[in-house]
């Protein structure tokens, strides 16, 4: 009876995270979010911090992030979660000319506008190495386990414990930013390496 109340109580919280999801979506950070980005060569070798610096001037308390672009160390992408303007854009370019010592021009800065990164584009690269490695996981405790008991409640146990995680995210508004799927991944290991701790004891015990 308290399996069945545990699985109904799982399943209205899963049941909720997806609506949440559909209606209103996940709430993400600036890296995956909506916004407005410039991109500009200095023709010099930068340094984040300095950009950031110059950043914090021209874009005030609007929430903003630095990175860099090539691998010359010379160009970089600041990106806005408000519109960036057109005295902003003259602003930074002044800016950049009198601490490198250059004479860019607005002309030269590319402004573009980005859309939410999808949950799927995010996922997406780590679906062939989950998969090989479940596949493998599951074979092994097929033969060790001689059956597929076992097996079936490991993956009982990954769904439990990564829908637990996503509606952490979901429900919780928790914002998913780089650390999200490495952090799903520690989940995935931790349930696979516990279960089979909890198998290995367990088949000890009847010998």
């Amino acid at each position: 009876m308290n399996k069945k109340i545990i699985y109904i109580a799982l399943a209205v919280v899963f049941v909720i995270s997806i609506i949440i999801t559909a209606t209103i979506g996940l709430r993400v950070d600036l890296n995956y979010a909506q916004g407005h980005t410039v991109t500009f060569t200095v023709g010099k070798e930068i340094k984040i911090e300095e950009i950031e610096k110059i950043a914090n001037e021209v874009f005030g308390d609007s929430k903003f992030i630095v990175q860099k672009v090539e691998l010359f160390n010379d160009s970089a992408l600041i990106k806005c979660e408000e519109e960036i303007t057109a005295e902003q854009l003259e602003a930074l370019c002044n800016k950049l000319n009198e601490k490198y010592e250059v004479e860019l021009t607005t002309d030269t800065f590319e402004v573009n506008y980005v859309t939410n990164v999808r949950l799927r584009n995010i996922v997406e690269p780590y679906f062939i190495p989950i998969g090989i490695s479940t596949l493998l996981i599951v074979t092994y405790y097929a033969v060790r386990y001689k059956g597929a008991k076992k097996m079936l409640e490991l993956l009982k146990y990954l769904v439990i414990a990564e829908g637990l995680l996503y509606s952490l995210y979901a429900i919780g508004r928790v914002q998913v930013n780089k650390l999200t799927m490495p952090i799903a991944l520690v989940v995935y290991a931790l349930v696979v390496t516990g279960y089979t701790y909890y198998c290995e004891l367990h088949k000890e015990s009847k010998q």
